[in-house]
C-alpha cells in the first residue's frame, strides 16, 4: 500500500513460489485421501457391488446376448431367425446340464462348438462373467417354463453328437481330386452325402477314415457318397499320398479355393456334415467319432436311402 492511501497495490508473488505451493497442496491432499482410504476400506462399496446396483448384469446381457436370445430370454432376438440351431429360449426345458449358475457360466465363457454361441473368455472380466451369469440364471428361472418334447430325429442326432440342422441349405462346395476331377456338392443330389473334413496332421482323422471306408463297403449298392475333404493341403496329390499310406483305396479331395472350409465352419478337425438325398443339411458334428457305435449307425440308417428305392421315393 502506498503512503498516499488512495490506492492499494498488491504485487504478484513469483511464479516459482506459486508452483511450490500447488505441488505441496496436491501432495498433502493425496496423502490425506490415501490415509482415509487405507484406514476405512469398507467406506466405499467394491466395484462389483456398484455394478449390481446399476444393473450391469442386465446391461451386459443386452450387449452380448439379446440379439440372439431376445431381450427377455425368449430365444427371439433379431438374429435368431438366421441361426441354426436356433438360440435357446431360457424358459424351455429340459436343459442338458440343468439351469445352474455353474453350467451357464461355463457355456458363457467357453461357448458351444458347432453353434453360433461364441466363447467369451477374452471379452469378459471375471466380475462381469459373474454378473452376466447371475442375470441369465434369473431369466432362466423366472420365465414361464415350456416343456419341449424333441422329435425322434432330434433324439437320434443328439445321441450321436450331431447339431440338428435339418432343412437348412448347405453352403456351396467344389472339390478336386489328385487326377483333376472336380465335383460339386449339387452333383450328389439323390444320395446321402457324408462330408468328412480331415487333416494330414490330424491323428484322429486318419484313425477315422478306415472306419468310414468299412461303412462305405457295407453300403455298397446304396446311394451314399463320402467326401474326404483335406483341410490343410492345397494340393490334392499331397493329400492323396497321405491317404495312400494310411488307408489305401480312399479318395482324397481338396477345396482349392479355401472358401468352403470357412463356409462349413471347419474350426476343429475332424468335422463332419451330413446332407440328405434332397440336398438339405441333416446335421453337423465336430471332433472324433466312433463310426461303429450304435448311435451313429442309427443316424446313418435313418437317412440312408435303400438300394431298391434309389431311383424313387426313399426313407426321409
Amino acid at each position: 500500500m502506498t503512503e498516499r492511501g488512495a490506492i492499494v497495490v498488491r504485487r504478484k508473488p513469483p511464479f516459482a513460489l506459486i508452483a511450490v505451493a500447488i505441488v505441496a497442496a496436491a501432495i498433502g491432499a493425496g496423502w490425506a485421501i490415501g490415509k482415509y482410504r487405507n484406514s476405512s476400506p469398507s467406506s466405499l462399496p467394491p466395484p462389483s457391488a456398484i455394478a449390481k446396483t446399476e444393473g450391469r448384469g442386465e446391461l451386459l446381457y443386452q450387449m452380448h446376448c439379446a440379439s440372439c436370445h431376445g431381450s427377455e430370454g425368449g430365444g427371439d432376438g433379431t438374429a435368431a431367425a438366421t441361426l441354426r440351431p436356433p438360440p435357446r429360449d431360457f424358459g424351455a426345458r429340459p436343459w442338458r446340464f440343468g439351469p445352474s449358475k455353474e453350467s451357464i457360466r461355463r457355456v458363457t465363457l467357453d461357448g458351444i462348438p458347432g453353434t453360433a454361441m461364441p466363447a467369451s473368455r477374452t471379452a469378459l472380466t471375471a466380475a462381469d462373467a459373474d454378473l452376466l451369469t447371475d442375470y441369465v440364471f434369473h431369466l432362466a428361472t423366472s420365465r414361464p417354463q415350456i416343456v419341449y418334447e424333441p422329435s425322434p430325429e432330434e433324439l437320434l442326432l443328439r445321441e450321436a453328437g450331431f447339431v440338428d440342422l435339418r432343412g437348412t441349405t448347405p453352403p456351396q462346395l467344389v472339390v478336386t481330386d489328385s487326377k483333376g476331377k472336380t465335383d460339386k456338392l449339387s452333383d450328389f443330389k439323390g444320395r446321402l452325402v457324408l462330408i468328412h473334413f480331415w487333416g494330414t496332421g490330424c491323428t484322429h482323422c486318419l484313425k477315422e477314415i478306415p472306419h468310414l471306408k468299412m461303412l462305405e463297403s457295407e453300403w455298397a449298392g446304396r446311394p451314399v457318397t463320402i467326401l474326404n475333404v483335406c483341410a490343410d493341403a492345397e494340393d490334392a496329390k499331397e493329400a492323396q499320398s497321405v491317404l495312400d499310406r494310411a488307408t489305401p483305396g480312399v479318395r482324397a479331395v481338396v477345396d482349392e479355393s479355401g472358401i468352403g472350409l470357412a463356409r462349413y465352419e471347419v474350426k476343429v478337425l475332424p468335422t463332419v456334415w451330413l446332407i440328405d438325398k434332397a440336398g438339405k443339411v441333416i446335421g453337423r458334428a465336430h471332433g472324433a467319432k466312433d463310426w461303429t457305435s450304435p448311435a451313429l449307425k442309427r443316424v446313418l440308417e435313418n437317412w440312408l436311402p435303400a438300394a431298391a428305392q434309389r431311383n424313387g421315393e426313399s426313407k426321409p
